[in-house]
């Protein structure tokens, strides 16, 4: 399952039910005490109720009644859930979804008490007649009686299965009198129903900035915790087996003992039935953590440290998550990730997380007051929180909520000069010197009339496409009436290589001049021979090879300034080879091409 949708109501700061769109990286921004934090504690309360729990003060003060409500909307639901046995049924046959087709469950917290208890909600479009209305909550024997009550041929139904029973007794109702009902979860198929359900849920992880440091500090606890979930859930068939054969034997000796005690009473005997009051939490009996060479446990060390572990630990995620599928979706929520990192990691988490989330079976929830972290987030995953009146609001993307984000962080453009003509919009810093060194050389060649500086383009770093810093770069363009074009690596190879050529596709067909590398990124077309030997062989990567990693960990060099170190050394005639290629049995040279169109956009 997929989170979609968060809705708050009288929980804190949130009095009035307020509705929260989750995207696959989602960032909540604002000042302190706007009310960021509460969001995902929230989920935290509903997924977990354990790192933080539901608490009497959690109650909005100015709430017209006790019950705290948080509710969570699921979209990539099962296709079919088994809850009678082994006869499976779909949440559409049993009008367990939403108006949108989507799971809707409501989690609501009676303030009565110091530790309020959970009751759940199925909120879904649902049978309002009168003796079809309550089915899901009728025994079996109950079932069938309210069949035979309403003529019900026993024919049209399998006795021995709830679904079925329940289906005839809706087809046999002209009018089911569909509307939104908040299904209580507490007896019979319901609760059959919501365990089913559960197994399907995501795995919450918060991260909070302000943890305590003690033995057991959640903050290097619980990714561990999530490597027990997971290695768990691969091992869920023979678990099963292990849970049924405990069962089965367990049974039958309850079952002789019931015999023997018939033989002295036998009244006795027939009013009792073994039965299983939970399953046992296998994730509770393994216990993994990170101990250091000299015996320093972690949570002893600085907080540095121990978030410079989780950094690795996303990052982890994101190179496994890649290589495996059929998981449960995993929710991380951070709290301002930048907490106690160097900016260099900073920028590293973030690439990490929009890794993540772009793998298809994670998402990333975080709150941020850094500038730096902000302007290279997609600007879909924005969420503006701020408190007017003493009521919190979330706002998401639009223009007017993209200023006030770039307002509340201080979020400005690059400098550009009063006498820039165009702009070149790339990725990162790197990419200026891959840009210019490619020009110069193609220029002194006479493959092309200028080089950039020449025909004053302003090439800016903004961090990928759609962005903040992106869009806050081309509303200055606009302001002057500015032309830009765009060069985003490809990222052949990873999950972002869609997404990326879906970008270049949209902004072609709006008219700007946009493009996306052949290769994996820039690095990827590095010669070998400005490298050097390694161990005595030539270093070898492809087209869709991390080569900056490669040529990193080879020549000792940090990733971030391969460019800068090897790039700078190619030669013209090496920049040709490595930029030609083959289309249609035409020969073709890519930069030299591409560069040629940007330069169109200036006239000499």
């Amino acid at each position: 399952m997929k989170l979609d949708t968060v809705k708050l109501r009288n929980f804190r700061g949130y009095k009035e039910e307020v509705i929260i769109p989750i995207s696959n990286i989602t960032a909540f921004i604002g000042k302190n005490d706007a009310g960021k934090s509460t969001v995902l504690e929230a989920l935290e309360i509903f997924f977990n109720n354990s790192l933080v729990s539901c608490e009497r003060s959690d109650l909005n003060k100015f709430a017209d009644c006790n019950e705290i409500e948080i509710t969570c909307i699921f979209t990539h639901l099962p296709t079919e859930i088994i809850i009678d046995s082994t006869v499976s049924t779909t949440l559409s046959d049993e009008y367990l979804l939403n108006a949108d087709e989507k799971l809707e469950i409501m989690k609501s917290y009676s303030a009565t008490a110091a530790k309020p208890k959970e009751k759940i909600f199925i909120r879904c479009n649902h049978p309002k007649v009168v003796q079809g209305n309550d089915l899901l909550t009728l025994k079996r024997a109950e079932l069938k009686a309210r069949a035979n009550t309403l003529g019900i041929n026993p024919n049209t139904y399998n006795s021995n299965e709830n679904s079925t029973i329940r289906k005839a007794i809706w087809e046999s109702f002209e009018d089911l009198e569909i509307g939104t009902v908040d299904l209580l979860v507490d007896k019979e198929d319901t609760k059959k129903v919501y365990e089913a359900l559960s197994k399907y849920f995501p795995l919450f992880a918060l991260f909070q900035s302000d943890r305590k440091s003690n033995d057991d500090d959640k903050e290097v606890v619980d990714p561990m915790k999530i490597a027990i979930q997971q290695a768990l859930k691969e091992l869920e068939v023979e678990i099963d087996y292990i849970k049924n054969e405990v069962r089965k034997k367990a049974v039958e000796t309850a079952n002789r003992t019931l015999e023997k005690l018939r033989e002295m009473s036998p009244e006795l005997a027939d009013q009792l039935v073994p039965e299983f009051k939970s399953e046992p939490k296998f994730d509770s009996q393994f216990k993994l953590t990170i101990n250091s060479e000299d015996e320093i446990p972690i949570n002893k060390r600085g907080s540095g440290v121990r978030r410079l572990i989780l950094l690795n630990f996303f990052r982890a995620e994101a190179e496994r998550i890649k290589l495996e599928s059929d998981k449960n979706q995993i929710l991380f929520a951070f709290e301002e990730p930048e907490t106690s990192q160097h900016p260099d990691h900073q920028e590293m988490l973030i690439k990490s997380f929009i890794d993540l989330a772009n793998s298809g079976d994670t998402q990333v929830l975080l709150t941020t007051h850094t500038p730096a972290l902000a302007a290279l987030l997609p600007l879909e995953s924005l969420r503006f929180v701020e408190k007017v009146n003493n009521v919190r609001i979330i706002q998401n993307g639009n223009e007017e909520v993209f200023e006030k984000i770039a307002q509340s962080l201080g979020i400005l453009p690059d400098p550009i000069s009063k006498h820039t003509r165009a702009l070149l919009l790339v990725e990162g810093k790197g990419d200026v010197v891959f840009v210019n060194h490619i020009a110069e050389k193609l220029e002194e060649n006479n493959i092309i009339t200028h080089t950039f500086a020449e025909k004053r383009f302003a090439i800016v770093p903004v961090g990928g496409c759609g962005n903040l810093k992106h869009w806050k770069t081309l509303k200055i363009a606009d302001q002057f009436n500015i032309p830009y074009c765009i060069l985003l690596d490809s990222d052949k190879g990873t999950n972002e290589e869609y997404i990326n050529a879906a970008t270049v596709s949209s902004l072609r067909e709006e008219g700007i001049k946009a493009y996306t590398t052949r290769k994996r990124e820039p690095e990827n077309y590095i010669h070998p021979d400005c490298i050097g030997l390694v161990n005595g062989c030539h270093l070898e990567y492809s087209e869709i090879d991390d080569a900056k990693q490669i040529i990193s960990q080879a020549k000792s060099v940090r990733k971030e300034n391969v460019l800068e170190y090897f790039w700078t050394r190619m030669s013209y005639e090496q920049i040709r080879e490595i930029e030609e290629y083959e289309e249609n049995g035409e020969r073709k040279f890519e930069f030299s091409e591409m560069f040629n169109d940007f330069l169109s956009l200036v006239s000499d």
